[in-house]
């Protein structure tokens, strides 16, 4: 993907779009040159069906953006074989961010249900992004912990069920 199609990925959930889905990351004021100053900052890793690519245990502080494709979030059961998903995380949104902001290990697998590309930047990237730029890295912070705040609910809302 070329840096266009990034931007229409992560700029689409703006004003006068349809309803996102409910873990988009939204920062609907963010210009196409702000997007850039992020993303300049990633990089793009493909990956294919069925892939794991973060796997649970691992330590690895990065965020990624996922730009084309379909991921599922789960756990393994305590025969090691069979996992369990807990959710789908689509284009638009972004994996990783319990990590990424505790720098402890992974809590979940993560796997890709189709082909696609996510797109990674590393905490150290981020710590860059913020001396630079401020005020996008905090709304950045909160575009992201609104998606983390969603997941919660609705974890919540599933165990309760």
């Amino acid at each position: 993907m070329e840096t266009a199609d990034y931007l229409s990925v992560f700029s689409r959930h703006g004003a006068g779009t349809a309803f996102p889905a409910e873990d988009a990351l939204l920062l609907p004021d963010w210009s196409a040159e702000n997007w850039e100053k992020l993303l300049q900052r990633t990089v793009p890793q493909p990956f294919r069906a069925n892939e794991v690519v973060l796997k649970r245990g691992t330590t690895d502080r990065a965020l990624f953006f996922i730009a084309a494709g379909d991921l599922e979030v789960g756990v393994t059961q305590i025969d090691g074989v069979s996992l369990i998903p807990l959710a789908r995380i689509s284009a638009g949104s972004i994996v990783g961010e319990q990590s990424f902001f505790d720098g402890h290990s992974r809590s979940a697998n993560v796997w890709a249900v189709s082909s696609g590309e996510m797109l990674r930047l590393d905490f150290a990237e981020f710590e860059k992004f913020s001396l630079a730029e401020p005020a996008l890295a905090r709304d950045l912070l909160f575009a992201v912990a609104r998606v983390m705040s969603a997941r919660m609910r609705n974890t919540t809302f599933r165990l309760r069920r």
